[in-house]
Parts: structure tokens; C-alpha cells; sequence
């Protein structure tokens, strides 16, 4: 960048990075081994605050990105809050250990240890949000990582990767029309931010297949299907 720029003066550089982060992110975390145990769980999600003697700079990363508000009773003016509660079920409860499979998703441990003062907030593991160590050190950003055993998170993913681009429904109207067309004053238009218009010049994948699944015809011996045509 020059001068005075700042990043989203530069979309160019934006996309540029974000595909490069997206592709080390892709390779880093893909592995044929899954999260069986409570102990597997624990090695590759925490949601605690690190010792700071022990490891400052990922206590410091996840005072920066990681915490949730606060909000409920200490700040009820949070964008979280509806009616009163969090939508995000903030703050959790203390747990001594990790509980599987609960809904789909497992209660990650959060002792009860000494609250540290964030801004003018003391904050302890309740407001914590769940994360890798490793990524977060990596990345330097907030990224929140869930261990999912559910089938619903399959329709969580198809619904995003299927549901299209965003998109508004304008209404064009003239004053003083006498004859006026409702169907034709509406036209859908799609809204393509910057960024996205760069990811697309830059003509960068908008969507991955590993693998294509066809369906065959299985059947036994001198048993397959026979067509006849007419006459």
C-alpha cells in the first residue's frame, strides 16, 4: 500500500492474502484422523485462558480474539443480547472436564480459576470462545473452532455453500405516475462487494469438489436391465 492507504482501499491485495491464508488454513487442518475422546478434544480445542507466565503471546492473542462481550448483566447494551440473554448462551458454566456429544457438540472444559482484568472488564474461562492454539498463533484472527459430531452439520454446511450470493429487491417508482406497473418497478439485483468483484477477476475458485460420485447400475449375472423399442 502507499501513502495514507489504508486495506479496504486495496481490495487487490485483500483477496490476494485471503487466498493465500485460506489455502494454508486448507492444508494445515486437513488430516484423515478424527476427534474420538474427551483427550482429543482437549489437545485440539480450549476454551481457557492460557498462563500468561507460561505462554504470554497466545494469552495475549486470545485477550485480543478470542472473548465473547462480556455482555448479559455486566453490559446489556451488546449486540448479543435479545430479550434480555445472550444469543450466543454466553456466559458458559464452569466445567472440571470435558463432556461429549452434547447435541452435537461437546461442553469444553472451563475451570474455575483466578479472573483477569481485559480493559475494564474482569474476564474469566465463562466468556472464553473455543479455539485452537496452534491456528490462532498462526493466523493472528479470530477463529472459532467447534468439534462437530452431528448430521445437522451437514445441512449447516449445504445450506451455506448452496445459498446463493447476496442479493436486494429494488423498487423504481415515478412520482406522479398514473399508470403504474408493480412487476416491472421491481427488478432483483445481486450486490458484489468489492473484494468479491476481485475474487472473481482474479478468477479464484468460488467452490471445491474433492470428489465426484456416480452411481452405478449394479446387478447379478444375466440379470441386467433390457429396453425395447417400439415396433
Amino acid at each position: 500500500m502507499e501513502g495514507v492507504q489504508r486495506p479496504e482501499d486495496r481490495p487487490d491485495i485483500i483477496v490476494r492474502v485471503f487466498n493465500m491464508k485460506l489455502k494454508e488454513l486448507l492444508e494445515d487442518i486437513y488430516s484423515e484422523s478424527k476427534i474420538r475422546t474427551k483427550d482429543g478434544i482437549d489437545k485440539f480445542v480450549s476454551a481457557e485462558l492460557p498462563d500468561p507466565c507460561t505462554d504470554l503471546r497466545l494469552f495475549q492473542l486470545v485477550t485480543k480474539c478470542m472473548l465473547h462481550g462480556p455482555c448479559g448483566t455486566i453490559n446489556i447494551n451488546s449486540p448479543c443480547m435479545r430479550d434480555g440473554q445472550c444469543c450466543k448462551s454466553f456466559p458458559k458454566q464452569f466445567k472440571d472436564d470435558t463432556e461429549e456429544n452434547v447435541n452435537g457438540y461437546p461442553i469444553y472444559r472451563r475451570r474455575a480459576t483466578e479472573p483477569v482484568q481485559v480493559g475494564k472488564y474482569s474476564i474469566d474461562n465463562r466468556w472464553v470462545v473455543p479455539y485452537n492454539p496452534w491456528l490462532l498463533k498462526t493466523f493472528n484472527a479470530h477463529i472459532n473452532v467447534e468439534v462437530c459430531a452431528s448430521v445437522k452439520s451437514v445441512k449447516y454446511l449445504y445450506k451455506y455453500v448452496y445459498k446463493g450470493h447476496d442479493a436486494a429487491s429494488v423498487k423504481i417508482q415515478k412520482e406522479g405516475a398514473l399508470d403504474h406497473d408493480e412487476i416491472l418497478s421491481f427488478v432483483e439485483g445481486r450486490y458484489v462487494s468489492a473484494p468479491e468483484a476481485m475474487w472473481r477477476l482474479n478468477e479464484f475458485n468460488l467452490s471445491h469438489k474433492s470428489h465426484t460420485v456416480v452411481r452405478l447400475a449394479v446387478h447379478l449375472p444375466q440379470q441386467q436391465p433390457i429396453v425395447y423399442q417400439d415396433g
